[in-house]
């Protein structure tokens, strides 16, 4: 019997003991409810769950106790990212409005109600927030790509890529500041310095995401260094990612063109033409194409059709004095030639010299 009543205390003991052992954890979860609801939408939002996250930093923000201030601002600024990367820019905006009202000096909170506004064309509002943010931290490659974002709006393209070069300085495997710096040089016309940024910026990210303005710069940037072959694999990624995009198709014609890929090119010249009947250039360059063929009379028909839809082409009226002048028209060679050299074509001019003297 007492060995019975003593088995009794210790199985008591025993559960007594257990039950102490897991009440503070479970005083721990339930302590801040919010936090655990804040950590799981961080990992929903890793996982691209922009729609769940946000319902789960919603209940966050409504738990009780509240979190401090400082995690609650930090909430409302994951939830407005998530709101922006679906476009709901309106919706940020307040996320972030409640944010620096719970935190004014925080800098993350003011750089992203200042993209809200720029996302909404509210440029003066975001440069307001963009300079409240730079007073607080000046060393964000972020902030400083958003505030190249903004200088090109306003056509300052020589300060944004200064701006850019800061962030770049800061960070410097930062990948959309490479991108963004790369575009803007191509613009510049500095494509040496466009392809370089733009391969670092692919070499950084691994390549693992297509951007259509990054690949297309890159590839006319090849394009006019005479690098064809590097032309044609940007080209060939964006149809890959985009087979009905007019745009490329006319380019990577083109391309294929200086590549001698003539049939290649009457291809991707003719499924540029079937969605776009008026492309002045892809018929221009599918009758350059069709000549390097020896196709004359259907070149020349290419050359009527894209003069037909831009009269001031100096362009196709080069290549057709050249499919007239292998035709042996020298006469209507020498014509298409100096209405060329009328619309200011170099190009035109020496060939008058070289092949037109005496009509």
């Amino acid at each position: 019997m007492k060995k019975i009543i003593v088995c009794m205390i210790l199985l008591a003991l025993s559960v007594r003991a257990g039950a102490q052992e897991t009440t503070p954890k479970d005083t721990v979860r339930s302590l801040d409810p919010g936090m655990d609801l804040y950590k799981v939408a961080l990992k929903q939002i890793d996982s691209v769950q922009y729609k769940e996250a946000i319902k789960t930093l919603t209940k966050a923000i409504k738990a009780k106790p509240p979190m401090a201030d400082a995690y609650m601002a930090a909430a409302y600024n994951k939830m407005a990212s998530c709101k922006m990367q679906l476009k709901d820019y309106k919706g940020a905006r307040k996320d972030l409005q409640q944010s620096v009202r719970l935190a004014p000096d925080n800098m993350e909170s003011l750089k992203y109600l200042g993209k809200a506004f720029f996302y909404n064309q509210e440029y003066d509002s975001a440069k307001m927030y963009y300079d409240s943010a730079f007073k607080v931290a000046h060393d964000d490659p972020e902030l400083l790509l958003y505030i190249a974002e903004l200088k090109v709006v306003g056509k300052d393209i020589k300060g944004a890529v200064a701006t850019l070069g800061e962030a770049i300085f800061i960070k410097g495997n930062y990948a959309p500041a490479l991108f963004r710096r790369g575009i803007l040089k191509y613009q510049l016309k500095e494509y040496n310095y466009a392809i370089k940024d733009i391969s670092d910026g692919l070499r950084v990210t691994q390549d693992t995401t297509f951007n259509l303005e990054v690949y297309s710069s890159r590839a006319k940037a090849y394009f006019e260094v005479g690098n064809y072959k590097g032309a044609l694999q940007d080209y060939d990624k964006i149809l890959q990612n985009e087979p009905k995009n007019e745009e490329a198709l006319t380019s990577r014609g083109a391309t294929k063109v200086y590549l001698n890929d003539n049939s290649g090119a009457v291809d991707d010249l003719t499924k540029a033409i079937e969605i776009n009947k008026k492309s002045f250039a892809a018929y221009n360059f599918r009758g350059t194409a069709k000549s390097g063929l020896k196709q004359y009379v259907e070149a020349l028909k290419d050359f009527d059709m894209s003069i037909k839809l831009k009269f001031d082409y100096a362009s196709a009226y080069v290549n057709r004095a050249a499919a007239k002048m292998a035709s042996k028209d020298k006469k209507g060679a020498c014509k298409d030639l100096e209405q060329a050299d009328q619309l200011g074509s170099e190009v035109a001019y020496k060939l008058i010299q070289q092949y037109c003297n005496g009509f």
